[in-house]
């Protein structure tokens, strides 16, 4: 008889926790850093595409396509930009949000806060700060899940590349130490279920290999490649700013392995895209085009499509990554158990994100050609866009893997791990191209 009883007791006690946990809702800190950039506004619309009654189609030119999510739990995303961009950040965000379709009871905060990402850590912990102290105040559970997207750091010709390709590392180093500093004085309030605070690293093909650098198994890049050929040139600053990349990624792990071993409850996904095309953010129809014009992020992919567009420089052939997939493998990457896939460490994953293989030049001017064709005859705006003047460089082979041959292996393990599924390389050019067309950019 008081064998029965006692496992009545235990039937009970665990059906109460059951029921309890199904009760709570699940919490989340989520921070963006460059959240004003071409990647950084994607993965931040994605991450509130979650809360969507129903989210966009595949098809969508300008759309991110999230998974949605399955409880009512309270989510802060911290959007981390330049002092400048702060006052024009929270209007874009806020104005998204009450356009967004949302759930009923989805609970959501959008904080824009400045950032310096050479400031020893500083405005990184402070967003961490703000982001804790909201999760106090709205969420009932202490549980809570953390996640820190970095994917701020300087692309371009600057006055000192060997200074900026340094600055980029250090900022990285200063994340990890950041998240730790945070996680070492607030685990007793956060971490009642043992979860560890994840940094997923936008680092880039240039980590995986340099120019012309010859794959490890001699036919196409793979995860367990790295850039071991870049150096630091002041008279190159694509060689500065791809060993940068490659030195940031590997300055992230050191401190994430560093810090595991110490006890702390750190891990990292390292994100590797290749050239990053794709449309520009979608802004909110509250804003006119001088608001778009004046707040649209920057991106060398968008300058370079706009000259291919009105024929002021050749159509090149690149490896490709649509800025959607990035997005998407962003926020998938931000909750993946890292422990039940493949086989790099238990505290690190690296993915690369890109199309396998390069499309000719010709093939990436078709797709610009029929952009043109569709916008021209629904939108008088791009009348003067001559396809014509449209020229493509053919001299270019691909380098060290000539064009239309495999150039890296993805496709398998962003499906298998993230539910990321590339997009096409024409349908990325041609919904490129439409909606800069369509925005008068």
């Amino acid at each position: 008889m008081t064998m029965q009883l006692l496992v009545v007791v235990l039937v009970l006690t665990f059906l109460l926790a059951t029921v309890n946990a199904l009760a709570t809702p699940s919490s989340s800190i989520t921070v963006v850093t460059g959240a004003s950039g071409f990647v950084g506004r994607h993965v931040v619309y994605s991450l509130l595409s979650r809360h969507r009654r129903s989210t966009p189609s595949s098809t969508s030119i300008t759309d991110d396509v999230s998974t949605a999510i399955n409880d009512s739990g309270s989510e802060v995303i911290v959007c981390l930009v330049r002092p400048n961009r702060v006052s024009y950040e929270e209007s874009y965000w806020n104005a998204h949000l009450q356009e967004m379709d949302l759930t009923d009871d989805a609970q959501v905060c959008v904080k824009v806060l400045p950032y310096d990402m050479l400031d020893d850590g500083a405005s990184l912990y402070d967003a961490l700060q703000s982001g804790h102290q909201h999760h106090r105040t709205t969420c009932q559970s202490k549980s809570c899940s953390i996640c820190v997207h970095h994917i701020a750091s300087v692309f371009g010709p600057t006055s000192d590349p060997i200074q900026t390709a340094k600055d980029n590392v250090q900022s990285a180093e200063y994340v990890v130490r950041a998240m730790h500093q945070f996680q070492q004085q607030h685990c007793a309030d956060i971490d009642a279920d043992n979860k560890p605070m994840r940094l997923v690293l936008t680092s880039s093909m240039a980590a995986v290999r340099a120019t012309n650098q010859t794959p490890l198994n001699g036919r196409y890049y793979t995860y367990r490649d790295w850039n071991t050929m870049s150096k630091l040139d002041d008279k190159n600053w694509g060689s500065c700013y791809q060993w940068s990349k490659a030195e940031s990624e590997r300055k992230a792990l050191e401190l994430v392995e560093k810090y595991n071993n110490g006890g702390s409850g750190l891990d990292m996904v390292a994100l590797c895209p290749s050239f990053v095309f794709g449309p520009p953010p979608p802004f909110p129809s509250s804003f006119n085009v001088g608001d778009a014009s004046n707040g649209s992020s920057s991106s060398y992919s968008l300058e370079l499509v706009k000259q291919w567009l009105y024929g002021k420089s050749e159509v090149q052939s690149r490896l490709c990554a649509d800025v959607r997939d990035v997005a998407q493998a962003h926020v998938a990457a931000g909750t993946i158990d890292i422990s039940s896939t493949g086989d790099d460490t238990s505290y690190s994953k690296r993915y690369i994100v890109s199309t396998e293989e390069r499309l000719s030049s010709e093939l990436v001017a078709e797709a610009l050609r029929r952009a043109i064709q569709n916008v021209q005859s629904t939108n008088d705006a791009s009348k003067d866009v001559d396809m014509s003047n449209i020229i493509c460089d053919t001299k270019f082979d691909g380098g060290a893997i000539k064009i239309g041959e495999r150039e890296v292996e993805a496709t398998e393990r962003l499906q298998s791990d993230l539910g990321v599924v590339c997009r096409s390389v024409e349908d990325t050019m041609q919904n490129m191209a439409e909606a800069l067309l369509q925005e008068g950019f």
